[in-house]
């Protein structure tokens, strides 16, 4: 299919998503969702259900008891914007993210053709998303500015400004610091560069309140997850074993990348801005994976790693080649494969968390659920051989 420009291609995902999202057409994809912008709204409804129940609008207050079941399970930074208008005002605010959304991804895919764009951008991982409007919107806005900063190499010290503040948000962008290592044959006075890093870090993580994050964020279950435990779940409950599954994920984590850093591979050279974007968007998917137990959404931050992976096209084996191309936008629509099974059985969900028992109909179900799940791990073992070649071959640290 031939390109379309850049201004033409904007128009058209701006019209998709806005069919999509405002057109009902979000309930057409697998993402399990009650109402636009739920999670973002989420936050004002809480401030307003914690402080402020009498004010809550008559759609809302019999939620509140539900609403407040929970701990908030974000920073408490969310809860000073829910001060920012009225709840209608508040829940459309998030679509000036979902513009700036759309226009990074299309700047970023802006060389390929329309049939790579429409598989990242209208890909389940991405309309959920959007039509939950989650505040990972926002991070990912910060996290591209930081992405622009460092590719501008002139002072890497404006970019704590945004990552700081995605830390803030959701803690999670804290992998992105070792990215710096690799840069430091950039970093200028590296005595007050280092100390000053460590400084503003501090200061963040105290400003997340992670400490009670950490019993109280929002663990994904089954349906939507991306996180290494599942299989191990899914493990637990037809042994009856109880492996300790997040101690039991570092550690293969930690073993991939060993065997990322010993196994001999030559990869092809790119410019460092590939790289350097390559690195982002792995540090984030790898870090979510293991050291987390989230949503497919994270996904998003493959945008990241596509270029690099399309540029691979006849400098790799091509069969190597077909399989990084596969995983990766699979990975975008795994979601259907899961989902289709859901409604051919007829699986009630809620049902079955609540009578679990292990039968044919289960059984088929829940091996959609484990090579869906098989699809993520391969993902994230290409990311980290390639990410950890790359940040190997970047390395140079310097006398001080």
């Amino acid at each position: 299919m031939k390109n379309i420009n850049f201004k033409n291609s904007y128009y058209i995902f701006i019209i998709l998503a806005s069919v999509i999202l405002f057109g009902g057409l979000w309930k057409y994809y697998p993402i399990y969702g009650s109402y636009l912008f739920q999670d973002w709204t989420y936050i004002y409804d809480y401030r307003i259900c914690l402080n402020y129940p009498d004010k809550a609008d008559d759609s809302i207050k019999g939620l509140c008891p539900v609403i407040l079941e929970y701990n908030f399970v974000y920073p408490d930074i969310w809860i000073k914007l829910g001060e920012i208008g009225n709840r209608t005002l508040f829940k459309y605010l998030i679509l000036i993210f979902v513009i700036f959304y759309l226009f990074f991804c299309l700047n970023i895919l802006k060389k390929y053709n329309f049939f790579i764009k429409f598989l990242f951008i209208l890909s389940p991982v991405s309309i959920l998303l959007i039509q939950r409007g989650n505040n990972d919107l926002i991070i990912f806005f910060l996290i591209f500015l930081f992405y622009l900063i460092l590719n501008n190499n002139k002072n890497l010290l404006i970019s704590f400004i945004p990552l700081n503040l995605a830390i803030i948000g959701k803690v999670f962008p804290i992998v992105l610091v070792p990215i710096y290592f690799v840069l430091n044959k950039y970093i200028k006075l590296k005595l007050i560069f280092y100390p000053i890093l460590l400084s503003s870090l501090l200061i963040s993580i105290y400003f997340t309140n992670i400490l009670s994050l950490l019993g109280d964020y929002n663990k994904a279950g089954v349906l939507l997850a991306f996180n290494s435990t599942t299989l191990f779940k899914i493990f637990n409950f037809i042994t009856e074993y109880n492996l300790n599954y997040n101690i039991f994920s570092i550690f293969i984590l930690l073993f991939l990348i060993l065997f990322s850093t010993v196994f001999k591979y030559e990869l092809p050279k790119f410019e460092e801005r590939q790289e350097l974007s390559f690195l982002i968007g792995s540090a984030i998917i790898v870090g979510s994976f293991f050291l987390n137990e989230g949503f497919v959404y994270r996904l998003i931050f493959l945008i990241f790693n596509v270029s690099y992976f399309l540029s691979l096209k006849d400098k790799i084996n091509k069969n190597l080649y077909y399989y990084f191309i596969i995983i990766l936008f699979l990975s975008l629509w795994i979601e259907y494969f899961t989902y289709f099974f859901e409604l051919i059985l007829g699986i009630n969900f809620v049902e079955l968390k609540l009578n679990p028992e292990i039968n044919l109909k289960n059984a088929l179900y829940g091996f959609s659920i484990i090579f869906k799940n098989m699809i993520y791990w391969l993902l994230n073992f290409n990311l980290i051989f390639i990410s950890t070649k790359i940040f190997l071959k970047n390395l140079q640290f310097k006398r001080l």
